[in-house]
């Protein structure tokens, strides 16, 4: 019985390698040759697999495999993001912090321009899980805007300063998807406006 029951989780064990080994390759081709030059054959050959297996985890094709990429992606921007704020008690700190934590993962070739591409054909597809971090970013700062805003400063009007601050976030990401070395530039400029918006400064 024991036997049997390692036997399992070493069989679970393999679906699970195969499955992230499907995901690797993907972003791999993805990184190589961009949204219209990826296919399931491309994939499949690069993780040195046939097409019926990738299928096999994937019935969907390129669907599922890019809704479960952006998705897993998103976990780990999320992660990183709960666990700087966890150690930055200032709140215009936190709201760079959690910038920093993005342009990181963006500055990374095969999560970064992954991430940023939100192609026509590719946003329908998507649609089921893009915009979570971004929503969850909105309301992070929009909390930490209230510890630094004054009392005039409405729910509305914070949600509404944390969506622009948000969006400035996400074109950072698509820039330094393609051109990784101007993080440290674009996080200055961030601590500026975050600063101006806090009426504080926020150290370089």
């Amino acid at each position: 019985m024991a036997k049997a029951a390692e036997r399992l989780s070493l069989r679970e064990r393999n679906k699970l390698r195969t499955r992230q080994e499907i995901l690797n390759a993907t972003l791999d081709v993805f990184n190589e040759d961009g949204f219209p030059g990826t296919s399931v054959d491309k994939i499949a050959e690069l993780a040195g697999i046939s097409k019926g297996t990738v299928y096999v985890y994937f019935p969907d094709g390129l669907n599922d495999i890019y809704r479960e990429l952006y998705a897993d992606i998103t976990e780990r921007l999320l992660k990183a993001t709960k666990e700087v704020r966890a150690k930055t008690p200032n709140p215009a700190q936190r709201i760079v912090a959690m910038a920093d934590a993005l342009l990181k993962l963006s500055a990374v070739p095969t999560y970064g321009r992954f991430y940023s591409v939100l192609s026509p054909e590719l946003r329908p597809v998507l649609t089921p899980v893009v915009g979570m971090a971004s929503k969850q970013f909105v309301t992070l700062i929009a909390t930490d805007l209230a510890e630094v805003l004054s009392e005039t400063a409405d729910g509305e009007h914070r949600t509404s300063i944390a969506e622009l601050i948000v969006g400035s976030m996400r074109e950072a990401g698509r820039i330094v998807s393609e051109t990784p070395h101007r993080k440290e530039s674009l996080i200055v400029a961030l601590k500026r406006i975050v600063g101006a918006i806090a009426g504080e400064d926020v150290p370089e």
